[in-house]
């Protein structure tokens, strides 16, 4: 026992923010494990327990997502309020009442009324726990910590995934059931965890504070959030876009999907921490995604020329294509985060990290149909898309020199708000 307390204490000392940090870690491991083992068993519980059809399926996830989508700025405005770790534990709890009912849905109507009250809150949660990590944590340490949790949720998604896989290999309305609930006490627990957590600079509850709709008219911060969540686009290539080029274009078996995938879970576990090394200032937030934007551009270059190769040869440059990828995710997922930040006005950070996690949400709607025609169009659409992602990229300095002219110009306005580093 002695022993173990020992490697827990030197665990604490090893994650930036000390003992918060390692809380938050707790936290994001636990949402991340009862997230994977639901995506693992979603579909099989609607279509084969509850015999909807796979039209049915879209259907609801579709009007889940168009709610969420207009739910998430108004839940940044509440949390300005009241504050994101009041909203992050109310969020866990209507997460958990919902996926409560899961099991128990019979029929499409009852289908959609449970995806619609999820979608509800389903935007919500990310900028949450990025705004609570903002106001837990030192300043200097919070994309460290956020970098962390990033690898922590890798690891914890892999690990549902498996757990989801018991319940696949029962393949029972019970063993679904089971698989679902657990879901639901995950954010039980999930929620209790956020409550205990201890905060370092959260500003008292104004529930008369204003409503505001600054972010809509804040260029620069739209444009930060525009081009960030282009780069976010590595999401959808990793998942649609490699698998569907392996398949459809090249000589390749389909067999080397996995290995490619697990290259880039290992590579994202071990490699974030390091990779948000320099992205607490602007400058550093936009150069790392400008190495975003040329690794995604240098990912979408070996791919065209995988399928003119031999197949052993097309199978190195393959590799090279996840890692310049993995590369990509690394960088944009630092300098977005780091970015994001320090680009949100001061008190309006609920609001500021919901319209930045916004954009992420529309290009998880929008790439898989963008990259759904480069794949068939071929080589021209995959450099029309390299060259977007490398300008996305290199637009980022001017974006970030941007930003900080406007900051200064609010804290002319009014000295209690400092300009951006």
């Amino acid at each position: 026992m002695s022993a173990l307390w020992q490697r827990v204490r030197g665990l604490r000392g090893s994650i930036p923010g000390g003992p918060v940090g390692l809380r938050l870690a707790v936290m994001a491991i636990i949402d991340a494990v009862g997230t994977g083992a639901f995506l693992a068993v979603s579909v099989p519980f609607v279509t084969t327990s509850v015999h909807l059809s796979s039209g049915d399926l879209g259907a609801g996830l579709a009007l889940a997502a168009a709610i969420a989508l207009g739910t998430a700025i108004p839940i940044g405005m509440v949390a300005d309020r009241i504050g994101p770790k009041k909203v992050l534990i109310g969020v866990s709890l209507w997460r958990c009442g919902c996926f409560l009912a899961y099991p128990f849905i019979r029929n499409l109507w009852q289908f959609l009324l449970v995806v619609c009250l999820l979608g509800l809150v389903d935007k919500a949660a990310a900028p949450m726990e990025q705004a609570l990590v903002g106001q837990a944590v030192p300043t200097t340490e919070r994309v460290k910590v956020i970098a962390v949790l990033r690898s922590m949720r890798n690891v914890g998604f892999t690990l549902g995934a498996l757990l989801g896989g018991v319940g696949l290999l029962i393949g029972t309305r019970t063993g679904y059931a089971v698989i679902l609930l657990l879901n639901a006490a995950s954010f039980a627990v999930l929620a209790t965890l956020a409550s205990r957590l201890p905060l370092l600079n959260a500003p008292a509850a104004n529930l008369r504070r204003r409503f505001s709709a600054s972010v809509l008219r804040d260029g620069s911060f739209l444009s930060f959030s525009g081009i960030n969540a282009v780069l976010t686009m590595h999401m959808t290539l990793l998942s649609i876009g490699i698998p569907l080029w392996i398949v459809g274009h090249t000589d390749v078996s389909a067999a080397l999907i996995a290995p490619l995938l697990a290259v880039n879970t290992v590579l994202a576990v071990v490699l974030q921490v390091r990779a948000s090394r320099g992205t607490e200032t602007i400058p550093g937030a936009a150069r790392a995604l400008v190495r975003a934007g040329v690794s995604l551009a240098a990912c979408c270059l070996l791919l065209v020329a995988a399928p003119k190769l031999p197949v052993a040869a097309a199978v190195g440059v393959l590799l090279l294509a996840m890692i310049a990828l993995t590369g990509g995710e690394l960088w944009q997922s630092a300098g977005g985060w780091g970015g994001s930040y320090l680009l949100a006005v001061p008190g309006q950070e609920g609001v500021y990290l919901s319209v930045f996690w916004l954009g992420v949400s529309v290009q998880q709607i929008a790439a898989p149909v963008v990259l759904s025609l480069v794949v068939t169009v071929g080589t021209t659409a995959w450099i029309v898309l390299a060259a977007v992602f490398a300008a996305s990229g290199l637009v980022a300095p001017a974006i970030g020199r941007w930003a900080q002219a406007q900051e200064a110009g609010r804290a002319e306005q009014d000295p209690s708000l400092t300009p951006a580093s």
